[in-house]
This record gives C-alpha cells, structure tokens and sequence, in this order.
C-alpha cells in the first residue's frame, strides 16, 4: 500500500509539474469607462486565436489570466466606440508571470476621404497591420471623419461608399498628428462582358490583377466597374463556368489614361455534361472542374450537390479534365474532340505519399524551388497546382533547406521539372511533350520516397 501511495504522489506531483504556471497580471490605466478585454495567442504568422474574454465595469482596473501555455499573447483593451482599441503584445515562457501596465491615451483622429479630390460619404475600416484588430468609421457627405483613436501605429484601410462601385484598399501610417487626407485615386476600369451575338452575360467573375487582385461579378446587362483604380499596369481576365476563358487583357492607368472602357467576347465552345464521384461512387459536391488543351486552362466550375456540373471546351479539339476535390486524391480524364458526355469521372483513391529529397552535386540542400509535375503523362498546369495547394496542402513548392512531401495522392506515373520562376516554368511547359523529366518516379500504394541531385548553380 505504502509504494501504491508513493507512485501516485509522485504521479500527482509530476502532473502539477507538467501543468501551465504562466500568468499575466494587467493593471490598465488612463479610463474610466466600463471595458472589455480580450486576450489572444498567437496561432500563426497572421493569425490570432481567443483565449479568454472579460467584461468589467468603471470601477474595475485589473485582471489576471492563470494557466496559461507557453506562447506569444495580445491583450486587447477595448471601449465603448469602435476605434477605441488597445492591444499590448506579450511573450510568455512556461512558468512566466508578467505583470504589466497598460495605459490608455486617447487621441483624436480627424481627416477627410476624397475621391479624385472631392470628399465623399461612405464607411471607413481600420485593421491595425501587427494586432489586426479593426474599426469602422462613418464619413460624412463633405468626406470628413472624427473618432477616439487608443493606438497609434499602422493600418490598412477600407473605404466604402455609395461613388464607389468597389471598395478601396491602402496602408496609412496613423502615427502622426490629424488632420488626416486620404485621397482616392479616380482611375476607373469597366466595361461590359458579352457573347458573340451581343447578349450579356451576367455573373461572370472579372478579376484585375497587379500586385493585389480585385474582383467583381457581371450585373444583368453584363456590366462591371472597378472604381479607385491607382496608376499602374494591370491584367484583366474573365471566368464564366458556361464559356471559354478569353485571353487576358493587358490595361495601364496613367495620367494620360485615367479610365478604360472594354467590351470582352466570350465563346461557349461545346459544352461537356460531367459527373464526379469519390472511389466508393458517391457523388462529390463542391469539387472544381478544370478543362484544359494542351497546357492552357480553358474555363473551369464547380460540380452541385449531386456531383453534376456542365463545362465548356474548346470544339473541334482534344481536351483533359482536371478535378480538384475540396479534400484527398485528384482525377484527371481525357476527353476526345467529338465528346459532350454525359462523362463519369471517378477520383482515384488517395492511398500515396512521396518524399522527394533534393540535393545539389555537391551534397548541399538544395535553395526554394518549385516543381511543375507530369502525372500518368499530363502535365498539371501551374494553376491547378496552386489549387492543389490551396484545397489540399499539396504543396509543389520546396522550401530553404527542406525536403518536399506530398501526402494523399493517387499511385501512378509521376514527372517532374524543378523552376524557380514563372518564365521557366511557361520555357517548360513550351517543351514539356517532348523531353523526359529530370524526376521520374512510379508511385505505388503507401509510403514512397525519391532522392535527386541537381548540378549547382
């Protein structure tokens, strides 16, 4: 009995041990207002997750969080108006206990939102860069704003109102005095989307792409407008699941061109009845279809509740179906010039992973790359490899000093050509049909691994 009750103090005393001791003691000072005080950790580079949530009344000024995980905190201090935030950040070790002082001093931002240099009404939404908390503000009809401000730093920030067809995104350094200006620029691009015949096409996605993307949907007479376009050059394409992607459109916004106006053709091509089913035959909702020639993307959709979903090809040409699933495997079907189904495709089973481990000639890891991949003899466009990427994790981009995993894949032929830019990786694709890849491998059911070496660079 003694040596029973010797094992389960020891095991009592070992589990204490084990339990998180960190504490944060916080005494906030400079109001006198009712707060609520909200405290974060760190989940990722960008994000931060909930830990606890208090409310207190005026005459409550101190709190106190125990157990807590070892971690980066922000303790966020918040009043009664929306831009009245405060988040102090906090590094924790296991048996830490901080105790800190936040103090409140609230400035008054003021400042004017103009629109090509008229002020104008609308909502603006502050998201502090480091803490993301975020505030709205309401502008007035002459574009002048006032509100608390509790932190001073930098912020992206949102302007929306009624002469703004899409809102407005920037950075603003609130660090300063008031009054602040925020000028919008009165660049402009629209247009309108329609068929061959001039009927409009409605609900067609229009992206605008630079060094950030903005994207909007045809109305009912196919119309769309970007407004606060900033000078610079820009992509402009064009997604309806019903019709042939056209080619981008190349557009500049410059002093000499404050606004475009385009009118963009689209081709239905032949449409392709599909259904997608998993490996037990169920029918998979929310699964993208890319229709692919060659090595082009031609139009893509999604598949409906019942695995069902109708594409565009292009006529009169051979054409490749590339399913992306939300989750596990992927399919690939080809499809004959004279096809439009109905067509079943059947995702394989994800039952394989692969570990590739790279090396140069002379035994150093290999710098980032990326691999463009060949599977059972199709090459997989760089855009559906960012879906992969995106839905499942299955990342084809190797990072500093790491080896490369694909986990839940189908078994099969696997090829691949290491890139490290989008000109050779479109150099590969050019040639892709007619040479062998540096890294092939026969992937079969379970764990499978490849070892390269590449001549330094």
């Amino acid at each position: 009995m003694k040596n029973i009750l010797t094992a389960l103090a020891l095991l009592l005393a070992a589990s204490a041990s084990a339990a998180p001791r960190a504490s944060i003691d916080a005494a906030i000072r400079g109001t006198g207002q009712p707060l609520e005080l909200e405290l974060l950790v760190r989940a990722g580079e960008n994000d931060w997750k909930t830990v606890a949530h208090r409310a207190f009344d005026a005459a409550t000024r101190r709190v106190r969080f125990d157990a807590l995980e070892p971690g980066v905190y922000q303790l966020l201090v918040q009043g009664a108006q929306p831009t009245e935030q405060l988040a102090t950040k906090i590094v924790l070790g296991s048996r830490d206990k901080r105790s800190i002082v936040i103090t409140v001093e609230p400035v008054e931002l003021a400042g004017r939102v103009t629109y090509g240099g008229t002020g104008i009404p609308g909502v603006l939404l502050l998201r502090h860069t480091e803490f993301h908390w975020r505030g709205g503000i309401a502008v007035g009809a002459d574009g002048t704003f006032r509100a608390p401000l509790w932190q001073r730093g930098e912020y992206t920030y949102e302007m929306r109102g009624p002469a703004l067809s899409t809102a407005f995104h920037d950075v603003v350094d609130l660090t300063g005095t008031s009054p602040v200006a925020l000028d919008i620029p009165d660049g402009r691009i629209r247009g309108v989307v329609r068929e061959a015949n001039g009927a409009p096409v409605a609900r067609a996605a229009v992206i605008v792409e630079s060094d950030s993307m903005a994207r909007m949907y045809t109305d009912a007479d196919g119309r769309f407008d970007f407004t606060g376009v900033k000078d610079g050059r820009y992509k402009v394409r064009v997604a309806s699941p019903a019709h042939l992607d056209p080619e981008l459109i190349a557009v500049r916004i410059d002093g000499a061109n404050r606004q475009r106006e385009l009118a963009i053709d689209l081709d239905r091509g032949r449409a392709l009845s599909v259904i997608v089913v998993d490996p037990q035959q169920a029918p998979l909702a929310g699964a993208i279809i890319f229709v692919v020639a060659g090595t082009k993307v031609c139009s893509r959709t999604l598949t409906g509740g019942d695995g069902r979903a109708n594409v565009a090809a292009p006529a009169g040409k051979h054409a490749t179906l590339f399913v992306v699933p939300r989750a596990g495997s992927f399919g690939v079907h080809r499809v004959a010039k004279s096809e439009r189904g109905p067509l079943r495709v059947q995702l394989p089973a994800a039952s394989s992973s692969l570990l590739i481990r790279a090396q140069t000639s002379t035994g150093a890891a290999m710098p980032p790359f990326s691999l463009l991949m060949r599977y059972n003899g199709t090459v997989v466009p760089p855009e559906i490899a960012d879906e992969l990427a995106s839905a499942q994790g299955l990342d084809l981009a190797k990072g500093e000093g790491t080896d490369l995993r694909l986990d839940r894949i189908p078994g099969g032929s696997y090829e691949f050509w290491p890139y490290r830019t989008s000109e050779e990786a479109e150099a590969i694709l050019s040639i892709a049909d007619d040479f062998a890849a540096p890294i092939h491998i026969n992937v079969r059911t379970g764990e499978n691994s490849v070892a390269v070496k590449f001549a330094a660079r």
